[in-house]
């Protein structure tokens, strides 16, 4: 499974004083607490550690529809390299975070390695944060189009029970899907189809030329 969360460091929801004092002991563990209050660059931090949480409980949603968002109950533990993990009771998530100026980005994944996840993140235009959500799906798609060699046109996405679904050709496309959109900032994860296991199979038409549009050519992923 798959989650991704992202912060903006720059929106005024992540100041220090927009958050109430209670905010820490309702979301981080004594641990995580310590880290923060030792911490110079504590603001940083502290969305580092909430976007791994929010990261993990993306992915824990995919496995069961009765887990509820309780922050405390997912516990990060990140090194220096800010690579590390999420725990939430017995199940734990390999993570890792990104940090580019003032976007935070957070992913995690089944594999420690994080191979074959694509990912990504972008600074939404003016037109784009009117419908930020829009925004970071049109990146998403543009951007696995652009990996998988395909038209932008051959991918939608659609939720399904409130989960976001990569649709190949018309079908589901058996790979989990994360996004995320705060402040002016958009993000993506996503299992590369290409690398996913032997299993049923997906076959793609698109068009090989611009200028012959009755030619196409097919691209198998196995999943």
């Amino acid at each position: 499974m798959i989650g991704n969360d992202i912060v903006d460091l720059s929106d005024p929801e992540s100041f220090r004083d927009a958050r109430h004092s209670r905010f820490d002991r309702r979301v981080f563990v004594p641990d995580e607490i310590r880290l923060l209050s030792t911490d110079h660059s504590d603001l940083q931090r502290r969305w580092i550690l909430w976007s791994a949480k929010e990261a993990a409980y993306k992915a824990a949603r995919r496995e069961s529809a009765e887990v509820s968002f309780s922050p405390v109950r997912f516990v990060v533990d990140l090194d220096r390299s800010l690579f590390g993990s999420v725990r939430y009771g017995t199940r734990h998530w390999p993570a890792r975070i990104e940090i580019d100026g003032d976007c935070v980005h957070a992913v995690v994944s089944e594999d420690a390695s994080f191979a074959g996840i694509l990912s990504g993140t972008c600074r939404l235009t003016s037109t784009e944060l009117r419908d930020p959500s829009g925004g970071g799906r049109r990146f998403a798609l543009s951007s696995i189009a652009k990996e998988l060699g395909l038209a932008t046109s051959d991918l939608r996405i659609e939720k399904i029970d409130r989960i976001p679904q990569l649709i190949l050709a018309g079908k589901a496309a058996p790979v989990a899907l994360s996004l995320s959109h705060h402040g002016s900032y958009a993000g993506f994860a996503c299992r590369d189809p290409r690398t996913c296991r032997a299993g049923s199979r997906t076959v793609l038409r698109t068009r090989a030329s611009r200028i012959d549009s009755a030619s196409s050519r097919v691209v198998s992923v196995e999943c």
